[in-house]
Parts: C-alpha cells; sequence; structure tokens
C-alpha cells in the first residue's frame, strides 16, 4: 500500500530547530519570514525549517526546494528520510541549511515535497536596506 500523503500543520522559517534528547520536543528559535540586509548576494549562516505533520503513514522521501519567484532552483536539500508506522502519531522534523546564498532582494519560496509530490512552500521576503550616510 502506497504511503498516505501527510498533511502539514506547521511549517516555519527559523533561525534555528532543536529537538531535546530526553523528551524529543522540539524549539524552534528565531521564527522569521523576512530578511533585511544592505548587502547582496547574501549568505545566511544558518537556516532551518520546523515541519510538523498529521495523517502521514509509511515512508516518505522528503526533499525542499529553495526557488526564486521565476521558479529557478537555487538549492535543494534531499537524502532526508521520514518512516511514520501510524497516522495517530504528529512527527516532527527539522532541517537545518548551512551558508544559504541569497543572490538579490525579492521573493524565495521553500517547496516542500514527499516522495517526489509537491505538497506545500513558504515564503521568504528578502529586502534590501540602503545604507545610511551620517553627516557631520
Amino acid at each position: 500500500m502506497p504511503p498516505v500523503k501527510p498533511e502539514i500543520t506547521s511549517f516555519l522559517l527559523a533561525d534555528m530547530v532543536i529537538q531535546e534528547k530526553e523528551t524529543n520536543k522540539w524549539s524552534a528559535i528565531g521564527i522569521f519570514d523576512r530578511i533585511q540586509t544592505a548587502n547582496f548576494p547574501f549568505v545566511h549562516p544558518n537556516l532551518a525549517l520546523y515541519i510538523r505533520l498529521s495523517d502521514a503513514e509509511g515512508d516518505y522521501a522528503v526533499r525542499v526546494e529553495f526557488c526564486d519567484d521565476n521558479d529557478c532552483i537555487l538549492g535543494v536539500f534531499e537524502g532526508i528520510t521520514l518512516t511514520v508506522s501510524s497516522r495517530l502519531h504528529n512527527p516532527e522534523m527539522g532541517i537545518r541549511t548551512i551558508n544559504l546564498l541569497i543572490p538579490r532582494p525579492g521573493r524565495y519560496y521553500f517547496k516542500l515535497y514527499f516522495n517526489g509530490e509537491f505538497s506545500r512552500d513558504i515564503p521568504l521576503l528578502v529586502r534590501e536596506i540602503k545604507e545610511k550616510v551620517c553627516q557631520d
């Protein structure tokens, strides 16, 4: 029987996601949906995704694509597998990026796929800050 397509109940961008070893509880630290910077290309040193699912059962190959607003793929995070033994379980997962390159201001998306099938995306708005020049 093929796996059931999971429902996404939470999909967040954060500076960091942590899973506590003793309790298996997840924490998302520094949740955001936009970045402001004066310099491009910009490299975000640590960006993380927190995902919570429901109504899932089976084995899943998880893939995340980082795309610009023209649907050009700028990064791919794959090789992630998830096994859910029961639809009564609500699995959580964190995906960490390191040195994510953002070439210019604009709207970007993290697109989430399970077993090659698109599920949902989450936007990231990146704005340019003009540096102020102070005069004495």
